[in-house]
């Protein structure tokens, strides 16, 4: 076997270990948005509420695991905190009333960069494609 093929397999673990990270990050989040959100009273708890934010909080780790964009980390989790929960802010703007939305859309941009620290800095798994030294940064 050759080395081209040892490094791509290679990539192609770290990229599939980044993704599995992200998302359990992601459920994380979603377990810490929905014990807030219910216990504070921002939504009524309901088994479908509660399977909607961890699969909002886990898809959007999936997004940031998989994502390729060539931003700083704390940037690409922000941005895509932000896009990825983007879904979860309609659904609110359409069924909850007051700044709720919009408070939402802020805090998607603070689970993203959770998310994006966990998974980029502590556990070392930068995003895939980027050459080694700006890896690091």
């Amino acid at each position: 076997m050759s080395t081209s093929a040892n490094f791509g397999q290679a990539a192609e673990a770290a990229s599939a270990k980044r993704i599995l990270v992200a998302s359990l990050f992601g459920l994380a989040m979603g377990g810490l948005c929905a014990a807030t959100a219910f216990s504070a009273g921002i939504l009524k708890y309901t088994p479908v509420m509660l399977a909607w934010v961890l699969l909002n909080r886990t898809v959007m780790g999936a997004v940031i695991g998989v994502s390729g964009l060539r931003l700083p980390w704390a940037w690409n989790g922000i941005v895509l905190g932000v896009v990825a929960g983007s879904v979860f802010s309609f659904y609110l703007f359409m069924n909850v009333p007051g700044p709720i939305p919009a408070m939402n859309l802020v805090a998607n941009g603070l689970y993203g960069l959770i998310i994006e620290f966990f998974t980029t800095v502590v556990f070392k798994l930068p995003p895939p494609g980027r050459p080694r030294a700006l890896r690091a940064a």
